[in-house]
């Protein structure tokens, strides 16, 4: 497959005929090799190092001495990764303050278990610190104590939880996946691992907006609250493998979604970013991929669709090159959260976003710039509550 990516569509000639064509066509290209790097994440405060203890103090304490070289783990020893199509998954946390945890990411969790199952196999004789990058960071784990120190910092509790799938698991989406892909053409002869990293995803989905303005390539990054990413193995991919673009600073590339509708993702993985004719904004900005760093106004443009009894919606999660980012400042409110990338070489998709919204609770892109009355007749009504919240 291709690359991986494609904005809100092409603006037509009108503004109500783009609007149209867009929830038709859509552009992006699939995913490429290699396993992502979770760059789309919110900064978690920095696990501290669990400070070394003298002998004299854990002596005093009767705690274990200070650990010598064989009291560290042996990375040899480490057993596979556990499976990342099963129902349950070792969900490793911190406390961020007392009696309050907060989850490490998968790929962080993955590798704390494999030293975890390591000590456990010892029946809890040791050797019981290990050392590894915990948030890309040197740490040092203290499993008898169930402590850790990252980068030096002060020690920090940790547990061990069992996390139990739901029904949006890397099993439904890669069948998703497949039936998509089938249903356009496209036939799938990939594993799972070669398209998608699932050590990296991330459920936003229990995550609320607590007001944090993060940045990436200059640009707000705004979190995608209430959905879960499903991670594309792009790392090594571009570049000739420099893996620049994916920083989480200034001098990484700017995140940004586009909305698509399952049925639209065979052409947008097996094609790439295609620039339509007629764009409205062609004029001022030149022709483009329409992509935005806003996922509420990108999911206008994913029509919900059934699939195995839930109702889903996608959207891609591109990193965009900072410099090719043209803003639209004309227009309705809504069309001046769009940006307009000229060449499609400059976005990659490197995430899939789902959620599950019911059809009566889905506002589609021409209401939200047209208002109710252009309501497709496909579409069921609108929940009262949703109408008022978008019209009174």
């Amino acid at each position: 497959m291709g690359n991986f990516c494609s904005g809100l569509g092409a603006a037509p000639k009108s503004e109500k005929e783009e609007l149209e064509v867009a929830a038709k066509a859509e552009e992006p290209p699939p995913p490429s090799d290699a396993a992502a790097e979770s760059a789309n994440d919110p900064p978690l405060p920095t696990l501290p190092p669990v400070p070394t203890p003298s002998i004299a103090a854990a002596e005093s304490t009767g705690s274990k001495a200070a650990p010598s070289p064989e009291q560290y783990i042996d990375p040899s020893l480490l057993g596979p990764p556990c499976d990342e199509f099963s129902d349950s998954q070792p969900d490793w946390q911190w406390e961020a303050d007392h009696d309050k945890w907060r989850s490490y990411k998968p790929d962080d969790s993955i590798q704390l278990d494999r030293f975890w199952q390591v000590y456990e196999g010892s029946q809890r004789a040791g050797p019981w610190q290990a050392r590894l990058q915990i948030m890309r960071k040197p740490a040092v784990v203290d499993f008898s104590k169930l402590t850790a120190v990252v980068d030096g910092g002060r020690p920090r509790r940790v547990q061990r939880q069992v996390k139990q799938a739901d029904w949006l698991n890397s099993t439904y989406f890669w069948e998703a996946f497949k039936d998509a892909l089938r249903s356009g053409g496209v036939a799938v002869e990939s594993s799972p691992e070669e398209v998608f990293s699932f050590r990296f995803n991330q459920d936003f989905r229990g995550m609320t907006d607590d007001g944090r303005k993060l940045e990436r390539g200059g640009q707000e990054y705004k979190l995608p609250v209430g959905w879960k990413r499903f991670a594309v193995n792009v790392k090594g991919q571009y570049d000739g493998g420099d893996n620049k673009w994916l920083r989480e600073d200034e001098s990484g590339w700017a995140v940004a979604y586009h909305g698509t509708a399952k049925d639209s993702l065979p052409g947008i993985l097996s094609t790439g970013f295609q620039l339509g004719k007629g764009q409205k904004f062609e004029k001022a900005l030149g022709a483009g991929i329409y992509c935005t760093n806003e996922i509420e106004v990108a999911q206008h443009y994913s029509r919900p669709k059934e699939w195995q009894g839930h109702c889903v919606q996608i959207v891609l999660q591109l990193r965009v090159r900072p410099s090719a980012i043209r803003k639209v400042s004309t227009g309705t409110d809504f069309e001046k959260k769009y940006w307009v990338i000229n060449d499609p070489q400059d976005m990659r998709a490197y995430g899939v976003l789902i959620r599950e919204l019911p059809l009566d609770e889905y506002v589609s892109a021409l209401e939200a710039v047209f208002g109710a009355k252009e309501r497709p007749t496909d579409l069921p009504a609108l929940k009262p509550e949703v109408y008022k919240r978008w019209w009174g």
